[in-house]
C-alpha cells in the first residue's frame, strides 16, 4: 500500500481481531498489516462499485441502498442482508439516544449555576496543583506568595512599609557615607 492511501484506523482492526480469535491465538504484526490492506482494499472496491451504481442513476451521493446493491454485484449477497440489518438496527438506535444539546451536566443536573460551577472548577485545580506539588514546588510558591503580597502591599501604599522602605533607604546613604569617608 502506498503512503498517500487511505487506511482503517489500526487500533480499531486490531480489537475486532482480538475479538474474534481465540483467546489463547495471537496475530502476528505482519499478519494485521495483510489484513489492514485486505479491509481498505475492500472498502475502496465496494465504495468504487457504489458510486458507479450512484452515477448510473444520476445521483450525487452514495446511500445505504447503493452499498448493498454494489454488495449484491460483486457477489456478496449474503452480506447485503446483514448489512440491512445492521443499519436499521444503527437508525433505530440513533434516534432513541439522547441529543447532544440536550445532555445535562452533574452540576446543572444538582442545580448549579455556572458561576458555582466556576468557582468549584477553580477550588478543584487549586486543591489538584495543591497536591502535585513537591516540597521543593511548595517552597518556591510561598516564596512567590510573599512576593506577590509584598508588590500587593507597595501597591496599596502601605505607609508603614513605606516608612520602614524609607527608613532602610537613610541607612543605607549613612554606610555609603561611612563608605566614601574611609576611601579618602
Amino acid at each position: 500500500m502506498e503512503e498517500n492511501d487511505v487506511s482503517l484506523p489500526r487500533a480499531t482492526l486490531t480489537k475486532m481481531v482480538k475479538e474474534l480469535l481465540p483467546h489463547d491465538m495471537r496475530c502476528a504484526a505482519e499478519c494485521m498489516d495483510m489484513l489492514m490492506d485486505c479491509c481498505t482494499e475492500f472498502i475502496q472496491l465496494l465504495s468504487s462499485e457504489a458510486n458507479e451504481l450512484a452515477m448510473a442513476d444520476q445521483k450525487s451521493t452514495i446511500t445505504p441502498e447503493y452499498v448493498t446493491r454494489a454488495l449484491q454485484q460483486l457477489g456478496f449477497e449474503e452480506w447485503a442482508e446483514q448489512v440491512k440489518t445492521s443499519h436499521e438496527q444503527f437508525k433505530a438506535e440513533a434516534k432513541q439516544a439522547p441529543k447532544l444539546a440536550n445532555r445535562k451536566t452533574k452540576a446543572e443536573l444538582e442545580g448549579m449555576t455556572e458561576d458555582e460551577q466556576i468557582e468549584m472548577q477553580r477550588r478543584l485545580f487549586a486543591a489538584a496543583r495543591a497536591r502535585s506539588m513537591t516540597t521543593d514546588a511548595v517552597a518556591e510558591a510561598n516564596v512567590h506568595a510573599a512576593y506577590g503580597a509584598m508588590q500587593q502591599q507597595h501597591l496599596q501604599g502601605d505607609s508603614a512599609a513605606a516608612a520602614a522602605g524609607g527608613q532602610y533607604q537613610q541607612e543605607e546613604a549613612m554606610h555609603d557615607d561611612d563608605d566614601d569617608d574611609d576611601e579618602q
